[in-house]
């Protein structure tokens, strides 16, 4: 019968695999390069700076792509407003009417999904309101019977 193995001990480490106290997971430290890594970027910046910009002035795409896109922000999609009914008695009536304006063409599928996820995150917030509610609740039922 083959006997069970032990766990292995590394040193400076506790027996969960943490490091014990008086050790460290980085023994070397911090070397400091990346300041200095950065110190020197910054140091050439213009120049590096004024050789793009002529880059891109005598055709080269690759100089002019990197000049606009941090010049330039990306358009980010957006969507005009509509109106539907919005049915709010409660959440899935609210979830119905989203699908039912989908359905017929009032409401883009995308907006009707950010609309869904949105009652999603209402509904977790009651959820947790109502437990907030039952555990206040208890409490005090606890402290009256052990008075």
């Amino acid at each position: 019968m083959k006997e069970p193995a032990l766990p292995k001990v590394v040193p400076g480490r506790a027996a969960g695999g943490k490091f014990a106290p008086g050790y460290s997971g980085n023994p070397g430290g911090r070397s400091g390069q990346t300041q200095a890594i950065r110190a020197q970027l910054a140091a050439g910046a213009d120049a590096v700076t004024r050789k793009v910009l002529a880059a891109a002035k005598k055709g080269d795409m690759q100089a002019c792509r990197l000049i606009l896109e941090r010049l330039v922000p990306p358009l980010k999609p957006t969507s005009e407003p509509v109106q539907f009914e919005l049915d709010d008695t409660d959440l899935p009536s609210a979830a119905q009417s989203i699908m039912r304006a989908i359905a017929g063409g009032h409401l883009a599928p995308d907006q009707g999904k950010s609309l869904i996820e949105g009652l999603g995150a209402v509904a977790r917030v009651i959820e947790v309101a109502e437990l907030q509610k039952g555990i206040e609740e208890l409490r005090q039922q606890v402290e009256a019977m052990t008075r």
